[in-house]
């Protein structure tokens, strides 16, 4: 699958959207940790987008930039390929683990705070938005407003987007949503059945197993501009 590193971002097409983290309108601020020690920790995403029950949603490419275009369904296909940051962040307002959806041009804004601020998950940034809802030229302020000894043994820990955000699907499973427009239900997606009486109907249902964690909350301070 197309996992890549921060410098081989060029090798990989699109630039992406906001993702489960997000600010609002013009002048939003949040505080966060970005969940990362350094830049060697940043990774990149060769995704497709495909719609699952009426969502779009993120599905993992199959194909290394340097692979035969038949590697991948999607690819063959010619559906687009789109290069993602899905930078994992604890939403220090929220008190909860989030990820930012970001394209690869955000990656030199990124590696710079990765070099300006050693052991990154140690500082505590605000997200400043500078654009109103809606507007395509939205771009983002970052600033350090705080440094304890946090480590990321003290944080939540940081789940492999593919497989959870990124659907995690093999070529059979394109080549099954190619013909017929969904992907086939495999794992926590077939419906479970009961037992029924001839009066009943078997019914599917959801388990929810998302887990809150928390951390504790860091006063503001100085604040640097990038």
């Amino acid at each position: 699958m197309a996992r890549f590193s921060y410098d081989e971002a060029d090798r990989y097409g699109g630039q992406g959207g906001a993702g489960y983290f997000s600010l609002k309108d013009d002048k939003d601020v949040a505080r966060v940790r970005f969940l990362y020690n350094g830049v060697d920790d940043v990774s990149g995403y060769a995704v497709h987008q495909v719609e699952v029950d009426g969502k779009k949603r993120w599905a993992n490419c199959l194909r290394e930039y340097n692979q035969p275009i038949d590697t991948c369904p999607f690819c063959r296909e010619k559906m687009k390929v789109q290069a993602k940051l899905f930078i994992p962040l604890y939403n220090i307002d929220e008190e909860k683990e989030q990820y930012w959806e970001r394209g690869k041009k955000f990656i030199p804004k990124l590696t710079s705070i990765c070099a300006r601020y050693p052991n990154l998950v140690s500082h505590v940034f605000e997200i400043e938005r500078n654009g109103k809802k809606g507007d395509q030229t939205t771009t983002y302020e970052i600033y350090e407003v705080d440094k304890d000894e946090t480590t990321l043994e003290d944080m939540p820990e940081v789940q492999d987007p593919i497989g959870s955000i990124i659907l995690d699907k093999s070529a059979d499973d394109m080549e099954f949503y190619l013909e017929n427009g969904y992907f086939p239900p495999t794992g926590d997606d077939a419906p479970v059945r009961r037992r029924a009486s001839k009066s009943e109907e078997d019914v599917p249902f959801d388990e929810d197993r998302t887990e809150r964690r928390s951390t504790r909350r860091t006063p503001g301070g100085r604040r640097d501009r990038f």
